[in-house]
């Protein structure tokens, strides 16, 4: 393994160990059905990036504030 990358999998390993349980999340109004859109994705042979803004926002959900609490 090249040098450069050695370099990158400590930092990432630094950066991951940086959060407790291992989750880092910004609060927000709305959810991403993250594994849902990958699926979507994967099975149309298509990238998030081609989406129409219809297609993104049915994986899209809104959050109730206690969840932000």
């Amino acid at each position: 393994m090249e040098r450069s990358n050695k370099k990158l999998i400590e930092q990432m390993k630094v950066f991951d160990d940086t959060f407790e349980d291992g989750v880092f999340v910004i609060p927000s109004t709305t959810k991403v059905k993250v594994r849902a859109l990958s699926e979507y994705c994967q099975k149309k042979g298509i990238s998030v990036e081609s989406l129409s803004e219809e297609e993104i926002l049915q994986f899209v959900e809104k959050v109730r504030e206690e969840e932000n609490e």
